[in-house]
């Protein structure tokens, strides 16, 4: 996928200080494996719940509201994928992820939605970087008859901002898709598990690199 190609200045600034900290990089991996197995619990513990909501609603069966403004959030788990820029530096790719959103439903398959999204902080090469996101996006819903269930997928646009652990940082535009599977236990509420990832071009280190970061959440939704 070809998308923004404006390079973030903090690329640039990582490979530099990559060099510089080459010899920390046998204490990373233990940070690695600490922080995989954090995400691990994470993930276990969003199994857990999506299962009891896949319980609950066997009881529990009602179609959401079809229009009006709704407002949520969600906690899960992220991932940033560098494309291979990296490779041969230790890395800490994963964290906790969250998410803050806003959004109109004008009928029963179609709404537009603001989001802030915090993915976390990542450690590549001993440098953390921390990762926000602002973004809108369109959704479209495909409701599973009256039984509360439906599917919905979102594409958009938005820009992450990158604070990098040595002092730089820049913002990067990026195009942003996901896909989740939503349950509502009443009209005004859902709980939903979703998949986004905000991806991007860079080519500051020759060859060009197709990047991504982002995260699987369990959400909360209200519909006034």
């Amino acid at each position: 996928m070809v998308l923004m190609r404006r390079t973030p200045l903090c690329v640039i600034e990582l490979r530099e200080s990559f060099t510089r900290r080459s010899a920390g990089r046998s204490n990373l991996c233990y940070q690695q494996a600490a922080g995989s197995g954090r995400e691990k619990t994470m993930f276990r513990k969003i199994l857990v719940v999506a299962a009891l909501t896949v319980a609950f609603s066997s009881a529990h069966a009602v179609e959401p509201k079809e229009r009006g403004a709704y407002m949520g959030g969600g906690i899960g788990t992220s991932l940033f994928d560098d494309g291979g820029a990296f490779a041969g530096f230790s890395q800490d790719d994963s964290d906790t992820a969250t998410m803050l959103f806003a959004g109109y439903k004008f009928f029963r398959y179609l709404a537009i939605e603001g989001r802030y999204s915090d993915f976390g902080s990542f450690d590549i090469g001993g440098v953390d970087i921390d990762a926000t996101a602002i973004s809108a996006h369109v959704v479209g819903t495909v409701p599973f008859g009256t039984s509360g269930w439906e599917l919905y997928g979102q594409l958009g646009i938005g820009t992450l901002e990158f604070d990098v652990g040595f002092g730089g940082d820049d913002d990067q535009g990026a195009a942003a898709g996901g896909i989740g599977i939503r349950f509502s236990p009443t009209p005004t509420f859902s709980i939903g598990l979703q998949t986004d990832v905000f991806v991007w071009e860079d080519d500051s280190l020759g060859p060009t690199y197709d990047m991504g970061v982002g995260g699987t959440v369990l959400s909360a939704r209200v519909i006034f």
